[in-house]
């Protein structure tokens, strides 16, 4: 994280889920989620944005989410995200 105080805040997140044992006996994969935040500061609100899983980690991308056919699939456990990158950002308000 780094802050100039009162002005602008940057933050970086990074986190590594290690291997998981699944329901049906198999191991899960493991994987990095990565985030990058901002925020500027004015004396009468602030605006913030917010980049979430950056590398777009999928288990898609990495594992299948079912077996079988697709008219007759058996679900696996769902261990990692589904939706990828999202990016968000808002405004603040201070009164």
């Amino acid at each position: 994280m780094y802050e100039k105080e009162d002005d602008l805040k940057i933050g970086l997140e990074a986190y590594y889920y290690s291997p998981q044992k699944l329901s049906d006996g198999a191991v899960g994969k493991p994987y990095w989620i990565c985030g990058v935040m901002a925020e500027k500061l004015w004396d009468k609100f602030s605006v913030f944005i917010n980049f979430e899983n950056i590398f777009d980690t999928r288990q898609t991308r990495f594992d299948t989410i079912y077996t079988g056919t697709t008219d007759n699939p058996a679900f696996r456990d769902i261990y990692a995200p589904l939706d990828g990158f999202v990016v968000n950002g808002g405004i603040e308000l201070k009164f």
